[in-house]
């Protein structure tokens, strides 16, 4: 199971990367070009790599709980926290897609 929502979260990321470049890109952006475009949007594709700590930093956190498998720290905690970290990469790069729109 962490390997498939660590995965996710990684397909997520990239495919939200990808798709941001690619509407900077069609709308004209370039580091030298002035215009107007939404701020979130252009800090999210420059700097959107970063964020591929948050799902290594995960995986970690899943495997601990794996083996501790007590109180707090269990595997549905760390399969609840997977899919909110994959639920918020991918509502965060929605809502920066849906500026342009």
């Amino acid at each position: 199971m962490i390997v498939s929502i660590g995965a996710t979260q990684f397909v997520f990321l990239s495919l939200g990367i990808l798709a941001l470049n690619v509407l900077l890109k069609a709308g004209g952006f370039a580091p030298n070009v002035s215009g107007n475009f939404p701020p979130l949007a252009v800090e999210l594709a420059r700097h959107g790599v970063w964020m591929y700590v948050l799902p290594f930093i995960w995986v970690a956190f899943a495997a601990l709980c794996e083996r501790s498998a007590k109180g707090f720290l269990c595997d549905s905690t760390a399969r609840v926290t997977g899919v909110l970290v994959a639920a918020g990469i991918f509502g965060l790069y929605t809502y920066a897609a849906s500026l342009f729109f």
